[in-house]
């Protein structure tokens, strides 16, 4: 085996296509290969498969990850080995943990990114997929974003222009306006990897 020791793919999907994905991607399993979108993969050297399907609101995604034995190091682990993308530290927060709070009755700041987290991460998919988010999720990620902003010392130079985009998105939501929606998500994924650049 001379191609990579692992795989991975995703498909980002309407949920109701997702069983039906499923079902093409293994209809050639019993002949030694997937169909994985427009490629074929052969398992005949495969150690390791595993699928996944995570469903985000109106959205899925359909997870492919393959492990290969690398030539004479079988028995040794790669050194920049990707985490298992379903390990518990990629898991979504736990009700417990986004529950959490300071002494001030506000959640930890940390429980509050987590699931800020999960429900920027559904936004997303659903946006990727063309479908316009879930209205609870999206209301609970504006919600969070408002109180994000209230806590001092973790990027404040920054909060006047994410509250901003964040009024945008929230008015694109209420609209249903899926291509401003989509915008202003871009828009906040960028801001957030800017803060978090400056600020861990």
């Amino acid at each position: 085996m001379l191609g990579p020791r692992k795989r991975k793919f995703e498909l980002v999907l309407p949920r109701v296509e997702a069983l039906r994905a499923l079902a093409d991607l293994t209809a050639r399993a019993a002949c030694g290969e997937l169909v994985i979108g427009e490629e074929t993969v052969p398992l005949a050297d495969c150690s390791s498969l595993k699928i996944s399907i995570k469903h985000f609101g109106a959205s899925s995604m359909l997870k492919v990850a393959l492990k290969f034995p690398a030539l004479g190091l079988d028995a040794l682990p790669a050194p920049d080995a990707d985490p298992d993308p379903d390990s518990p530290g990629e898991s979504e927060p736990s009700q417990e943990t986004a529950m959490r709070s300071d002494t001030s009755g506000r959640p930890k700041y940390k429980s509050l990114k987590k699931r800020m987290k999960g429900t920027f991460k559904a936004i997303t998919m659903d946006l990727r997929a063309g479908q316009v988010p879930n209205a609870d999720i999206a209301a609970s990620f504006i919600a969070d974003s408002r109180l994000m902003t209230r806590y001092a010392g973790k990027g404040d130079a920054f909060y006047p222009a994410y509250d901003a985009e964040v009024d945008r998105f929230e008015a694109a939501a209420a609209a249903g306006d899926l291509e401003a929606m989509t915008s202003s998500a871009a828009a906040l994924g960028r801001m957030k990897k800017e803060c978090h650049s400056r600020h861990a």
